[in-house]
């Protein structure tokens, strides 16, 4: 158990994105009094410069990988659309983006997407994981531009993220007594 929170601790001290995820997700198997500790400090070391690049780069490469060819698996466009989206709600409000795709669809899609992209969770929630489907232009239009613009202010940003070690080392100690 040590090694795995000393892990733990250092990833959050590192504003690891993944991390933000599995502490935010909807689907919870056991709370603890640990995890209600944990999520009461992780907002204070959130760094929206180092989740914004972890986003857009997996936004980019999936875009590259999956999305390029005339036709693409429909599933392929939420490897891109769900990062694109998430980097669109830090930038817009500077936390943690959420876990389910609804909330970041309902908060940060261009309304006149939102038709085309419901189609596509049709055809995801319905169809086999490998249907083709034409690539869809209007999407990958904002695809393009997001993936873009997001990039050129990524640059720009400055890290302000400047986390301290006191409280991990603290929770640390105190889980540590907790297993004794």
């Amino acid at each position: 158990m040590p090694g795995d929170l000393q892990k733990t601790l250092r990833l959050l001290y590192k504003s690891n994105p993944t991390l933000f995820e599995w502490f935010s997700s909807p689907i919870v198997y056991q709370e603890t009094e640990f995890a209600a500790k944990f999520r009461d400090l992780m907002i204070h070391y959130f760094s929206s410069k180092k989740t914004l690049h972890h986003y857009i780069s997996m936004a980019e490469g999936n875009y590259r990988e999956y999305l390029k060819g005339d036709f693409v698996r429909a599933k392929k466009y939420f490897y891109v659309l769900r990062p694109v989206l998430a980097c669109r709600w830090i930038l817009a409000r500077g936390t943690p983006p959420p876990m389910l795709f609804s909330e970041l669809m309902k908060a940060e899609l261009p309304t006149e997407l939102i038709g085309a992209v419901n189609q596509l969770l049709g055809l995801k929630m319905n169809s086999p994981e490998v249907k083709l489907i034409p690539r869809i232009p209007e999407i990958n239009e904002y695809l393009d531009e997001s993936i873009s613009s997001i990039k050129n202010v990524v640059r720009s940003l400055e890290d302000s993220h400047t986390p301290d070690w006191n409280e991990l080392n603290q929770l640390f100690l105190q889980e540590l007594r907790n297993w004794e």
